[in-house]
């Protein structure tokens, strides 16, 4: 399974129309190896981090062929992958970079920069001298207005990985013990995945006991116990797509609380997914849930973790996050082919803290969960006894 050179070749030629539509004489594309989404959406490769600094950057210059400079080891599998001829190593950008920004060199060019946030500040002065007389301007939305609308191979990877997940989430509940390290539960994630060919798209999250009150968690030594809350949010991904699913199990000895608690975290996400409407505010999801935690005396426990980034979901794609963010204050509208993580945390309960997450398509009429474990089963499956 994997995308096409016709779609590259689409996505490049989509992106160029905005370019023009926005008079810009180019369009420079940066990311990094940790966050590589707008790079790798154009060249469908994804650089192996950890062995080199290795970023990518595309160029598209007037209407001449993109030209990606990419790391120096990386660079020898990237020209085969890669659906463009012009692909050069980043270590010689000083000698590369002027001559790919040759033709508009000496014009007062407009030239926009797409991931800017992270672009150093040596790359970007290399780009400034090779460009001495143009301007430059952040255009990083044109970018992500294609990413977030997803094609039909897009989300076919998208669903693959999801049903991997799916697999591992159930391969996790079956296996897990008391006892057991937060590092053993990730191993048993991360083999499920492996055995069924995929990725792994990010970090594993294994969060258990007092360490479910961060939002986020390196897995560690801490053995887990009899009555923790057991948080796993795993990213499978299936041709550079990915999955971001995730569940909290409760392991045997809980509390009635926290018994509550996981029920109540179950049955609302279960409840929120098929109230979600497309052409609709996306503030709506994080209304929907808030309505139907407050009744339950758990709204301090839900609302700090609402609001800002990554709240109650996000976009999900080539990687794990992507914009669009949804929270308590997200002000765009719901759109067919989007396809987004839909989050349910609850922090600060005795005992820590619960997430519940599924990933679901935007469709024309509502929406398609590509993850479908959680949905299905009773709220209290991931209660053990």
């Amino acid at each position: 399974m994997t995308i096409s050179r016709t779609e590259f070749e689409e996505r490049t030629r989509r992106l160029r129309e905005k370019m023009k539509a926005n008079e810009l004489d180019a369009l420079i594309v940066f990311a990094d190896e940790y966050r590589p989404g707008h790079a790798t959406y154009l060249t469908g490769y994804k650089p192996l981090n950890m062995i080199e600094e290795s970023p990518q950057l595309v160029f598209l210059v007037a209407d001449r062929p993109p030209v990606v400079l990419i790391g120096r080891l990386n660079s020898y599998a990237a020209k085969e992958i890669i659906w463009t001829e012009d692909v050069r190593p980043i270590h010689r950008a000083e000698e590369f970079i002027p001559e790919i920004c040759q033709p508009i060199k000496d014009r007062a060019a407009r030239v926009g920069l797409i991931g800017d946030n992270l672009l150093p500040v040596s790359k970007f002065e290399i780009i400034r001298r090779s460009l001495p007389k143009a301007t430059f301007t952040s255009v990083t939305p044109l970018l992500i207005e294609l990413r977030q609308i997803k094609s039909p191979a897009e989300v076919a990877l998208m669903e693959r990985a999801a049903e991997i997940n799916d697999v591992v989430l159930q391969g996790v509940l079956d296996k897990i013990r008391v006892g057991m390290t937060e590092i053993q539960v990730a191993g048993i994630a991360e083999a499920i995945a492996r055995e069924k060919n995929a990725g792994i798209g990010s970090a594993t999250l294994v969060l258990s006991g007092p360490n479910t009150k961060y939002p986020a968690w390196w897995p560690s030594e801490r053995k887990i116990e009899r009555g923790d809350f057991v948080m796993l949010d795993f990213n499978p991904s299936v041709g550079n797509y990915a999955n971001d699913g995730g569940t909290t199990l409760l392991m045997p000895g809980a509390e009635p609380e926290q018994v509550e608690a996981l029920r109540l975290g179950h049955r609302i996400l279960k409840e929120v997914v098929p109230q979600i409407r497309p052409y609709t505010s996306a503030k709506t999801v994080h209304d929907m849930m808030l309505e139907r935690v407050a009744p339950y005396g758990f709204t301090d426990n839900f609302a700090p973790y609402a609001k800002g980034l990554r709240g109650v979901g996000h976009g999900v794609g080539v990687d794990v996050v992507e914009p669009p963010n949804l929270s308590s204050d997200s002000d765009f509208t719901l759109e067919p082919g989007m396809t987004l993580a839909i989050k349910f945390d609850l922090h600060g309960l005795k005992g820590g803290g619960l997430r519940a997450e599924v990933v679901v398509l935007i469709t024309e009429t509502g929406v398609r969960p590509l993850n479908k474990l959680l949905l299905d089963q009773p709220d209290d499956f991931s209660i053990l006894s």
